[in-house]
């Protein structure tokens, strides 16, 4: 069995997987120490497993972070509650993936991550619209190659802007609405995120898919894939999308340790 570890700005979601599927996830808070890490992962381990302890059969443990200060705990929780030194995604790890970006140790190993199972799916270009703490869309060639990304404010990251920088705004739970013209506070900040980031999704997907193309003349159009928080699957409704897989960065992760397992035997 593996154990994958999305770790994150708020949150770290652990991800036990059997064969081709997930055991059902779960979500960690980010500001714990390395024992606090191993009691709630034997937890994770136990709620996802119906009751039963690892007993050997977690073998591979992998964290993909864009949080340099958590690996450590992270890493260190793990062999506490597992017997099992976790791989950590970033320089000299086998991931499948060419970086050709000016700086490739930039790029975010989640972004790697869910370049390599995007083009598992797709098996061509695509992008991955990843919607978190920010916004990132990664483009990906017909080679499977990273070729970069475009970050902006995530969706509810640009709401908690609003709140705080502009007092007369209430605080607003973002939902999915159909009206451009909103008519009172809430739903005039609901239109100009949730419509307003439908158009800012669409225009860089296009810009893309443009330089993809010019970049590969006669590929086929680039396939639009969405990952992270459930409020990007209401913003890509009606932009073609060809799929939204939440846990995607998970996916990678469980490619990448297939790739590295001989290497760490």
């Amino acid at each position: 069995m593996l154990a994958a570890l999305d770790a994150r700005n708020g949150a770290v979601t652990v991800g036990f997987r059997e064969g081709e599927s997930w055991l059902p996830l779960a979500k960690l808070g980010v500001d714990r120490t390395a024992d606090e890490y191993a009691f709630l992962l034997e937890a994770a381990f136990a709620r996802a497993s119906g009751g039963e302890k690892p007993d050997g059969s977690l073998r591979d443990a992998w964290i993909s972070s864009v949080v340099p200060a958590l690996t450590p705990r992270l890493a260190e929780g793990i062999e506490r509650a597992f017997g099992v030194v976790p791989g950590v995604v970033g320089p000299g790890v086998k991931t499948g993936v060419k970086i050709r970006t000016d700086q490739p140790s930039e790029v975010g190993s989640d972004l790697v991550c869910q370049a390599a199972a995007a083009f598992e799916i797709v098996r061509g270009s695509c992008i991955v619209a990843d919607f978190g703490a920010a916004l990132t869309l990664t483009a990906v060639n017909a080679a499977g190659e990273l070729m970069g990304v475009a970050i902006a404010p995530g969706l509810e990251t640009a709401a908690w802007a609003l709140r705080n920088c502009a007092a007369q705004l209430p605080q607003v739970r973002l939902e999915e609405t159909s009206r451009a013209i909103g008519t009172n506070s809430i739903a005039s900040v609901r239109a100009g995120i949730m419509l307003g980031y439908a158009g800012l999704v669409r225009e860089l997907a296009g810009r893309m898919r443009v330089e993809l193309a010019s970049a590969a003349p006669g590929s086929a159009e680039a396939a639009l894939l969405g990952t992270g928080d459930e409020l990007g699957k209401t913003v890509l409704e009606g932009l073609g999308a060809m799929a939204f897989v939440p846990d995607l960065t998970l996916d990678g992760l469980a490619l990448i340790a297939a790739k590295n397992t001989r290497l760490r035997s």
